[in-house]
């Protein structure tokens, strides 16, 4: 092994593995206790309207006397989401996004047109209740289950031989699918010098985002009901007198899976 060095230097020491032994076994994939066939699928765990009020202000880079058109972006920098531990059934959801503008404007009655672009950031932490259940299993790092032997006197613990367990899941991660956007905004213009020019505008923006909250599952789709009628019920295939192929028995159990809004 090389000498430890510590890790200031970007790198950690590299130990030399003397014996590897590995050993596999292959289980049948299943979900919950259901057999095959199963799928890895994004299921929807809930579809979240959020709303956000910004109040932001933008310095001109010169004087404007008229604003001819602002058009805006928006996108999501972050979308993170995690299990509450205090309230079952719902998620911790932390949002950062951006409102893009670009702004062109006129700095007298006649002339060129300026153009200019800003980045208005937002965040927001919400708790969001969820309608399909998260699956997440937690990890133990530690050495705390410690492994511990009688030494050769029978009156106390080995101090040459030791060991410990522990363990990691490897979760699927909560995603974000964002589907629509709307900004409602009111512009006060400021800073108005003697020619009538302003420098500063104050926005108040009511920011709207729709999106999904999805996360990979094991599915059976051996066990999904056919959906229940109701006000808008979905087409569902009458039953037919002759034996039906597999194709056909198949595409019956996850036809109503997802409903398009």
């Amino acid at each position: 092994m090389k000498k430890n060095t510590g890790c200031s230097n970007g790198s950690c020491d590299i130990s030399k593995a003397r014996t590897i032994d590995c050993f596999t076994r292959s289980f049948s994939p299943v979900a919950d206790i259901q057999k095959v066939p199963v799928y890895d699928v994004p299921v929807v765990l809930a579809e979240v309207e959020l709303q956000a009020d910004v109040e932001a202000d933008i310095k001109l880079p010169t004087p404007a006397r008229e604003i001819k058109w602002i058009r805006k972006n928006v996108s999501l920098k972050q979308c993170k989401a995690i299990p509450s531990i205090q309230n079952p059934g719902y998620v911790k959801l932390f949002i950062t996004g951006v409102v893009h503008k670009n702004i062109q404007y006129v700095e007298e009655c006649t002339g060129y047109v300026m153009d200019f672009s800003t980045d208005i950031p937002f965040s927001c932490n919400q708790q969001v209740q969820i309608f399909n259940k998260a699956f997440e299993f937690l990890s133990n790092k530690s050495s705390v289950h410690e492994r511990r032997f009688l030494d050769h006197t029978g009156h106390g613990a080995d101090s040459t031989l030791g060991g410990s367990r522990t363990f990691e899941f490897y979760n699927e991660p909560i995603e974000c699918k964002l589907l629509f956007s709307e900004v409602n905004e009111l512009d006060l213009f400021k800073e108005f010098n003697r020619f009538g020019q302003f420098e500063k505008i104050t926005e108040k923006m009511e920011i709207t985002l729709i999106f999904k909250l999805l996360q990979t599952q094991q599915f059976n789709p051996k066990l999904s009901p056919p959906p229940k009628k109701g006000p808008c019920p979905l087409p569902w295939p009458s039953q037919k007198t002759v034996e039906k192929t597999s194709r056909e028995r198949f595409v019956e159990k996850i036809q109503g899976m997802y409903r398009i809004r």
